[in-house]
């Protein structure tokens, strides 16, 4: 039994430090050789696009296409629940221990793309790394296996590194329905609510000073005069606030039912593009192709049979999908590099920009100050005082940006990314396997869902955020993601290791909780 646990040890350790190796020449080629590098920053998006569409598409039908039989489709659901359930896990566990005292996030609204982005893991880069590897050793592919004892370790291979890619394409396909329909709307929601409080900061700053600097050399009845408006403003803003409170009941009725209404039609409309979103994706397409494939045994045959009719063509798909998972890890790495190290979002140099901002902003409050003297033109003061606002505001942006995540943001999101949520799913495995309740379920499937459980966030939520010109909280994602990526080597070795005792069914299996062994 220690041997055989050793075995599973290794071979977890094999797979990780694989993917570790990968993603560190992609870490590297991000920033040498100097001052061009192998993968510059405006490169990521065209080879991600390339890589997604001419590699990854083809490992999805190939994939499916060959593994996937009509028999094994009844006992692929629990894959799609258990995506949708670990999800939801993933963001219960994010929201309750961002609660507690220790790993509370102050901010509230980094708080909220932190906790989607700990919601959401790298399901194809990595597992797609991993799973293959896994599949090398005996302690793994015989565990997995499900035909003849005697079959050749070769065949035994294919077939545990077909299931578990197969597995892992259908697990992504119900984590692209949960992201468009909720992930990503909440995530947009929270980036555009950073931003808004961003220039809100900023405004408000600028105004404070630029009054504090006038009124202090203004005379007092310019003083006077400045509170007299400000009395005036704020009184009939009471005064249409209270007039606006007091309506009749019917109405504040009437009032909360189209306000519900609204939030009703909006959600339906949310979940409706949610689900067209994910139809049209080219890798549901690909899906749907590659099942439809499966179904039809003489093209399958033709396509993937040694000696087939079309064996070239599915020779080529296979030869460009089984570059997809290095070439998307160096992708991966290489995006962490430069999405960390980002932080000069405003042109040029920031050190020149707040110089010159300065010299504006003293230059015009002198001037306001000669107009406040001479003429009380309160109106023209107040658009110099919005032009020196624009252009002092580019200091307040770069020191916002430049803003890194606290110790306490980074604790909370390991723990919940990495630590509890695949603990709890660990404990809910073999709750059910104890009670019986995964019996037509495949050791494979369960392994499946125990390494996706706590794998690092997902690339795509850095994109989706500097798509949408959110570049603040794009850059707090990335720079959270960094030491996350670096210490998921740790954790996903010991969750793989686990994931093997807990799915084996055997002498070293700790799921051995009913007398007759289980595949």
């Amino acid at each position: 039994m220690t041997v055989a646990i050793g075995s599973v040890i290794v071979a977890s350790a094999s797979a990780v430090a694989k993917v570790f190796v990968i993603g560190t020449i992609g870490y590297v080629a991000a920033i040498r050789p100097r001052p061009v590098p192998i993968l510059p920053p405006h490169a990521m998006n065209a080879i991600s696009k390339m890589n997604f569409d001419l590699l990854v598409l083809p490992l999805i039908y190939t994939t499916l296409a060959s593994a996937v039989t009509p028999e094994k489709l009844g006992s692929l659901w629990i894959i799609m629940v258990s995506a949708v359930g670990v999800i939801c896990l993933s963001y219960g566990v994010a929201s309750i221990l961002g609660m507690l005292p220790f790993f509370k996030v102050e901010n509230k609204t980094d708080f909220d793309a932190l906790r989607v982005a700990a919601t959401f893991p790298n399901i194809i880069a990595l597992p797609i790394l991993i799973f293959p590897t896994l599949c090398e050793f005996p302690a793994v592919y015989n565990s997995f296996y499900e035909g003849g004892l005697d079959d050749d370790n070769t065949v035994k291979y294919r077939s545990c590194t077909e299931q578990s890619n197969a597995m892992i394409f259908i697990y992504f396909f119900a984590w692209n329905l949960v992201y468009w329909i909720f992930g990503h709307p909440t995530l947009v929601a929270a980036g555009k609510k950073r931003q808004m409080n961003s220039e809100r900061l900023q405004t408000g700053i600028e105004i404070q000073r630029s009054v504090d600097s006038s009124d202090s050399e203004a005379s007092e009845g310019d003083i006077e005069l400045h509170n007299d408006i400000d009395q005036n403003v704020v009184s009939d803003r009471i005064d249409n606030e209270d007039a606006t409170n007091v309506q009749p009941e019917g109405e504040q009725i009437m009032h909360r039912t189209s306000g519900a209404r609204i939030r009703m039609k909006s959600m339906l409309q949310q979940i409706a593009n949610g689900i067209l979103k994910t139809f049209k994706s080219p890798g549901f397409l690909a899906m749907v192709l590659g099942f439809i494939t499966a179904c039809i045994p003489p093209l399958r045959n033709a396509l993937f049979s040694p000696g087939g009719a079309l064996r070239f063509l599915g020779s080529a798909l296979e030869a460009l999908g089984s570059a997809s998972a290095a070439v998307g890890t160096l992708i991966c790495a290489a995006s962490l590099n430069h999405q960390a190290s980002d932080d000069t979002p405003v042109a040029g140099t920031t050190d020149s920009l707040v110089c010159h901002s300065q010299e504006a902003r003293n230059a015009e409050i002198t001037q306001d100050h000669g107009e406040v003297s001479a003429s009380l033109d309160f109106r023209a003061v107040m658009q110099r005082r919005r032009s020196s606002i624009t252009q002092f505001s580019i200091k307040t942006m770069a020191a916002i940006r430049r803003r890194k995540p606290t110790i306490r943001m980074h604790a909370w999101f390991f723990f919940s990314r990495h630590i509890v949520t695949p603990a709890i799913v660990c404990l809910i495995i073999l709750a059910m396997d104890c009670g019986s309740f995964l019996d037509d379920v495949p050791s494979l499937a369960k392994m499946v869902v125990i390494v996706n459980s706590g794998l690092p966030g997902a690339q795509l939520i850095v994109l989706t955020l500097k798509a949408k010109g959110l570049s603040d909280s794009a850059s707090i994602v990335a720079k959270v993601y960094l030491p996350s990526y670096l210490l998921s080597v740790i954790t996903i070795a010991g969750w793989t290791s686990l994931g093997l005792l807990l799915s084996r069914y055997d002498s070293t299996s700790l799921s051995r909780c009913t007398a007759v062994p289980r595949r």
